[in-house]
């Protein structure tokens, strides 16, 4: 993949505006809300992303030279693949032989991660086109020879992607990928031989532990380096915790729970505007720079209250924060919302809309925008650590595999007892693995996160 490595200091600088950021991510991708950037820095254009180990690295694409960047092709969606999917299409950067260096995919750079955005408003909204105005790459929109061009082989359009890093880390994968073809090669020799091989139970019995035992493993080096990642750069100038006011009977939406009540939380750092929400995903925008919002915007509704919050940037595009009756209406909100208009760099001025405008609820609960979710079941599914590309499928296996390495044990108990009693203490280790953070987690969403906040002791 072309670009040089290098390894950045331990505590980096503040990345130079106009700096790209990740879609925001829970679990594992919180780090990357914090530490990945693609920015300019002198004669480069300069990656940091999440190594195979989980290692900060930065990746830097010299701007000059034979192999450097010197131009951008924008390949737009056409005909139906743009009515399907919008927000396909690409910046291809391009070396002065016309050599791909690096695609950019504006979408993955999205922090408030709203999907289906058109690809030429993804390069505004997510600083795409004031990075490369700042790095002095002219930008050409694709036409038909240029998409006629041949295109490299599969694997290496991979690698040329300018990507933040994985949510999972690659060692994970690896381990999990790895674990999974010895198991099944294992049991398949088990299977044939009905069981009567001691060696190769033990060794289905292994490889069906390491996957829980990794996915343990992934959890502690996760909080580890979440924190590390919170330390990397000065502390938020302002924190402004949600404020709810009390539900209206007649509204559609259901009451704050404690899980946004005591995650979601807005932070002010210099230059950059934190917003996460009740899952933990840290959306990073800029504050400062040609990609940063021109005004914080409160919006009213015919009557004169406050119904929303949101951001709006130069070319009239807008995003969301939150509804007003979610952050800024109860006991506190007053000051809160005051803190906030302080510590941040930006004009605050009042937008008012009409009824029917406020009967759509994309217009303050919208993607991007920090809210309850409304149903509980969905936020406890959202609210658990992420899993494998498989999803259920990995889940699935995981079981199956620590189910039969204490089946399995039973077969060769009289033979090999040692091999028979390993693979048992294996087999149900692993289910305990499993089940036990699974039912931590549905504990305390049901009997405390996903609980309507009292309103008891609040004033009306």
């Amino acid at each position: 993949m072309p670009g040089t490595h290098t390894m950045p200091a331990p505590t980096p600088a503040l990345a130079p505006e106009p700096a790209l950021r990740p879609v925001a991510l829970s679990g594992p991708g919180v780090e990357l809300s914090a530490w990945a950037r693609l920015f300019t820095d002198g004669e480069a254009l300069v990656l940091r992303y999440r190594g195979f180990f989980g290692r900060r690295s930065e990746k830097r694409y010299p701007l000059s030279g034979p192999r450097g960047i010197s131009r951008a092709l924008l390949i737009v969606p056409r005909g139906e693949v743009a009515q399907v999917h919008p927000q396909a299409g690409e910046l291809r950067l391009l070396d002065p032989a016309g050599r791909p260096v690096a695609r950019l995919l504006p979408n993955r750079w999205l922090p408030s991660g709203r999907v289906g955005v058109p690809i030429e408003e993804a390069l505004r909204l997510s600083g795409a086109l004031a990075l490369l105005d700042a790095a002095e790459i002219p930008v050409k929109r694709a036409d038909a020879a240029d998409l006629a061009m041949p295109r490299e082989p599969g694997r290496r359009e991979a690698a040329l992607v300018l990507r933040p890093g994985p949510e999972l880390p690659g060692w994970y994968a690896a381990v999990r990928v790895t674990a999974g073809c010895l198991w099944l090669l294992s049991m398949s020799v088990v299977l044939f031989s009905g069981g009567s091989l001691p060696g190769w139970v033990l060794v289905a019995a292994v490889t069906a532990f390491v996957a829980p035992a990794a996915r343990l493993a992934l959890r502690g080096v996760t909080a580890l380096r979440n924190r590390s990642a919170a330390r990397l750069g000065l502390s938020p100038s302002a924190e402004i915790r949600p404020h709810p006011g009390r539900p209206d009977p007649s509204a559609t939406f259901t009451a704050p729970t404690r899980r946004f009540l005591t995650r979601a939380v807005l932070r002010v750092f210099h230059g950059e505007l934190s917003v996460v929400d009740q899952y933990g995903a840290d959306a990073r925008r800029p504050l400062t720079g040609p990609a940063a919002p021109e005004a914080l915007v409160r919006l009213t509704g015919p009557d004169g209250r406050p119904v929303g919050v949101r951001l709006r940037h130069a070319s009239g595009l807008t995003e969301p924060i939150g509804a007003w009756t979610d952050w800024f209406a109860g006991p506190g909100g007053t000051d809160a919302w005051q803190r906030l208009r302080d510590a941040l760099p930006l004009p605050c001025e009042d937008l008012e809309v009409n009824g029917q405008a406020l009967a759509d609820p994309a217009l303050l609960r919208g993607p991007g925008a920090v809210a309850p979710t409304p149903r509980a079941v969905d936020a406890r599914r959202a609210a658990y650590f992420p899993t494998s590309v498989a999803k259920g499928s990995s889940t699935a296996l995981m079981i199956a595999g620590s189910y039969f390495s204490v089946q399995f044990a039973t077969t060769v108990a009289q033979d090999a007892p040692g091999i028979a009693r390993t693979a048992a203490l294996l087999g149900l280790t692993g289910l305990l693995l499993q089940f036990a953070p699974w039912s931590w987690h549905h504990l305390r969403s049901r009997l405390y996160f996903e609980r309507p906040i009292s309103w008891q002791n609040q004033a009306p």
